[in-house]
């Protein structure tokens, strides 16, 4: 699939930069979003998506991809504004990319080995070359194996390229983006909608050049989606902007998360019923307008999780509940392992591709997927993350005198 690359790997409640600002709806976006994409990959293999009418909307739930790497523009980048906009030093680079480091390799490293060398997906092993690539996460780099054992581990090329990327635009921000807070802010959202467009005449250049494997490589490096990123960006610069002051009192009104899921719902229906499925798109303009709706979606379903009154309302207190934040803790780990063990589950039940069960495949996938999750959350991830406080080559702070 296009998968769901786990944009959103912040914990939303993480200290970076010059104060402490929780999100508590974002565990449940995560939740939600690895949900989905999970969903997508078994509709597609068990054949659900040409089967059903259904299929049409399971096809496109891989809208996850741009659900995470909005989560990942806007967590990340709002700790560096709003340092800027304070006059105080923002996330240090070392420390940024330990903690970034501790969040992506461990559990991917895991679930790797274990792909590979326990449960021999694929069956012949890797060369020495493309484990390599593999391992460093370098092959959608490659000409070769642009899809990994970890088959939507190319989403996660694209992640870490927005993480290098990111330091470097703060710190051009910090030199260009000077004066007061208002021309610092309207210098800031006014480079973005340059990334913006960018993004968007890169895709189309790259769509009207290309096509096949060569085309999907190139457009899901990090020029071909940076413009879901930079949403993402914006978003961040806004929420920034408005913590210290009045909301718009849109914001504040009790129906607005409630329209602002209903357009996500229009925009998704719109994607399901008029621009084709994956694998038959034939134009350019069906595919720009499946990737600026995947982006419309992102947008809309993301807001009332950042603005309004984080207390109030029913889709608020649904993403918030505790369940659905558990499963968001451990929503890496259902990107990581779905697809290893749901081609596991056609071998192990010698299932028929494209035309098996899909309700019977998706509640063993998603059982599994879940108990294989919190397993390597709590073996793996949680004592990890436990680490991004010794922060390498750190300098120790100063002893106070006498």
């Amino acid at each position: 699939m296009t998968d769901a690359a786990v944009g959103g790997l912040e914990s939303p409640a993480e200290p970076q930069g010059p104060e402490r600002v929780t999100f508590p709806c974002f565990d449940g976006f995560r939740a939600l979003a690895a949900t989905v994409v999970l969903i997508t990959h078994v509709a597609f293999l068990s054949g659900f998506n040409e089967r059903s009418r259904l299929g049409a909307f399971t096809a496109r739930m891989d809208v996850g991809v741009a659900v995470f790497f909005m989560i990942s523009g806007f967590l990340l980048y709002r700790p560096f504004v709003a340092a800027r906009l304070a006059g105080v030093d923002g996330p240090r680079a070392i420390a940024y990319f330990w903690r970034r480091a501790l969040r992506i390799l461990p559990a991917y490293w895991f679930a790797l080995t274990i792909t590979v060398f326990v449960l021999h997906v694929p069956k012949e092993l890797p060369s020495t070359g493309d484990l390599f690539l593999f391992y460093s996460l370098f092959h959608l780099f490659s000409l070769g194996d642009v899809i990994g054992p970890i088959l939507s581990s190319y989403t996660l090329v694209t992640e870490i390229s927005f993480y290098l990327f990111l330091p470097l635009y703060a710190f051009v921000m910090s030199r260009w983006a000077r004066g007061a807070p208002r021309r610092q802010v309207q210098i800031d959202l006014a480079v973005l909608g340059g990334l913006i467009v960018a993004g968007i005449a890169y895709r189309w250049g790259i769509r009207s050049r290309f096509d096949g494997e060569r085309a999907f490589q190139l457009l899901n490096i990090l020029p071909g989606w940076i413009d879901v990123f930079a949403v993402g960006m914006v978003l961040g610069v806004i929420s920034v902007w408005l913590a210290r002051r009045r909301e718009p009192i849109v914001f504040r009104r009790r129906i607005f998360p409630a329209v602002s899921w209903a357009l996500a719902a229009a925009a998704f229906v719109a994607i399901s019923l008029l621009m084709g499925r994956p694998g038959r798109i034939d134009t350019l303009g069906q595919d720009m307008g499946v990737h600026y709706f995947y982006l419309a979606v992102s947008l809309f379903f993301l807001l009332p999780g950042i603005f309004g009154p984080q207390e109030a309302g029913v889709i608020r207190r649904a993403l918030e509940n505790r369940a659905v934040r558990l499963l968001g803790l451990v929503s890496y780990g259902l990107y990581l392992w779905n697809e290893t063990l749901l081609e596991k589950y056609v071998e192990w039940t010698d299932s028929t591709p494209f035309n098996t069960s899909f309700p019977k495949m998706l509640a063993v996938v998603f059982v599994a997927t879940v108990l294989v999750a919190t397993v390597s959350y709590v073996v793996v991830e949680k004592p990890a993350l436990s680490l991004k406080g010794r922060v390498p080559f750190r300098r120790p702070a100063p002893t106070p005198a006498g």
